[in-house]
């Protein structure tokens, strides 16, 4: 249920009216809470048959009006009474000639007169008022019958009011709860992006890439995708997927979360104190004029050495001979005590520095990966309702590959949900063009778009959805500057 919905349900019942009680025109006003928290009747639906009018214009959407005698509208909502007013619609004020009449706001705005009017409070059968509908200048049944609202019409009207009502009632709720669902979902990704504030702002970018996306398929009137259409539910079933794809990292240990380096500040630290030992046990050994060379180029060797474990913590590439040379130091060692020997490097230390890419060792990269689980275990605890149901699982397989090779469940082809295809390329995508991370700089978006094709052609990717994704300009996001971007043929 949307807005969209709520306002058809109020056009339904307004036809309804206007057809059983034989009358020209209608509106309904439904009762809200203002900024102040004050109740107040907004106008959300209008119907003038005679000037071929089927929604509100746009001119009288901001009309709103508060729960007192100063309108017949909010007479009605505050007395919770029917209304008929006959050719007395329009009080004169001194300064008129008698019987001339001070036209309505709606009227003057329509260029429309209104005769008569029945105005009826929207009751449901607990009494709760949800709105007011004005029915508007009644259409004699002959040629001999008066043109009013009669005591049937009040009769009628009560009738109908108090099954408006529940419809209105059931609408209004279900609205209500998609807005709940909303806030639900923007406070965990706000809960996310606290905990790794790094990443501030992908959730929202993947969910827009996303839905870019499925709105270019939609567009699609060939080939496979020509035979797929995500209707409003479904994309709002996606959208809420990604949102929350990466909800599962609030279970992630948060040092691993923000890791930026192969090594974490405090083993940095260790290392750099370890040095600092080294060159004060240097100082004590080579004591003494004739020893100042070999003292100079013990130190510069241990300077080296730590510029050399510097570069190689950097979470790029590590080149070859950087690797060989941090194994090297593990067996750099320097005696600063009788018994007691000082190593440049432990093995530990070691390891974490000859990660070949990225800052993560593999049981870290394995405990960020479970994050992915979590986010399934997480969502599928919430009662999503009618429509919404997959939205576990779509999340749950974003970072599947067609081959089998992604993870949790390495499943492959057709395992995989298109709308999980869809957060995998859109993912991937804005985790390299991304320009908010510490640890590594932005790819530019072809160089983005080719390391994604290169992954169509070893087949993990899906090839039509990313032709899609390209060819459509689905990647365009506000300020993003794609004029060297190529088609995908």
């Amino acid at each position: 249920m949307s807005i969209q919905n709520l306002t058809g349900d109020l056009h339904s019942i307004l036809n309804s009216f206007l057809d059983l009680i034989g009358c020209d025109g209608g509106s309904i006003y439904t009762l809200e809470k203002n900024l102040q928290g004050e109740s107040v009747l907004v106008f959300k639906a209008m119907i003038t048959r005679s000037l071929g009018v089927e929604a509100v214009p746009t001119r009288l959407k901001s009309l709103v009006f508060r729960l007192d005698e100063s309108s017949t509208v909010g007479r009605t909502g505050l007395q919770r009474q029917v209304y008929k007013e006959d050719g007395r619609l329009y009080q004169v004020t001194a300064d008129q000639v008698p019987q001339s009449k001070v036209r309505s706001v709606i009227d003057i705005a329509m260029g429309y007169e209104t005769q008569n009017l029945l105005s009826a409070p929207l009751l449901t059968p607990r009494g709760d008022l949800v709105g007011v509908i004005q029915l508007v200048n009644k259409i004699p049944g002959d040629l001999e019958s008066e043109a009013i609202f009669d005591e049937k019409d009040e009769r009628l009207c009560g009738i109908m009011s108090s099954q408006a009502a529940l419809v209105i009632e059931n609408s209004t709720l279900l609205v209500e709860q998609e807005k709940i669902l909303d806030g639900f979902v923007n406070a965990c990704v706000t809960a996310i992006e606290a905990r790794d504030p790094v990443t501030s702002g992908h959730s929202q970018r993947v969910c827009d890439l996303s839905l870019n996306l499925a709105k270019s398929v939609n567009r699609e009137e060939a080939g496979a995708l020509g035979l797929i259409h995500f209707n409003e539910t479904q994309m709002r079933e996606l959208r809420y997927a990604a949102m929350l794809h990466d909800i599962g990292k609030i279970s992630v240990k948060e040092d691993i979360l923000k890791k930026e380096k192969k090594l974490y500040p405090w083993e940095l630290h260790e290392i750099e104190m370890r040095f600092k030992l080294m060159k004060a046990s240097y100082r004590l050994q080579y004591q003494g004029e004739g020893n100042q060379f070999e003292l100079a180029r013990k130190v510069k060797e241990l300077e080296q050495a730590y510029q050399t474990i510097l570069a190689a913590n950097e979470p790029t590439v590590l080149p070859k001979d950087v690797s060989a040379s941090i194994l090297e130091l593990t067996k750099l060692q320097v005696q600063v005590d009788e018994n007691e020997v000082c190593c440049a490097l432990h093995a530990h230390e070691s390891d974490r520095l000859c990660i070949s890419r990225g800052s993560l060792s593999r049981e870290e990269r394995d405990e960020i990966e479970k994050h992915v689980s979590f986010t399934y275990e997480i969502l599928k605890m919430v009662p999503w309702s009618r429509g919404l149901e997959q939205v576990p699982v779509i999340a749950h397989r974003h970072h599947e590959k067609l081959d089998g090779t992604g993870y949790p469940m390495h499943v492959k082809g057709e395992e995989i949900p298109i709308q999980s295809r869809m957060l995998t390329i859109t993912d991937i995508y804005d985790a390299l063009t991304a320009k908010d991370r510490p640890y590594k700089a932005a790819v530019p978006i072809d160089k983005a778009l080719a390391i994604l094709e290169d992954e169509v052609k070893q087949g993990k990717l899906d090839g039509v959805l990313f032709k899609v994704f390209v060819n459509s300009k689905a990647y365009i996001l506000p300020g993003v500057e794609t004029s060297k971007v190529k088609k995908v043929a």
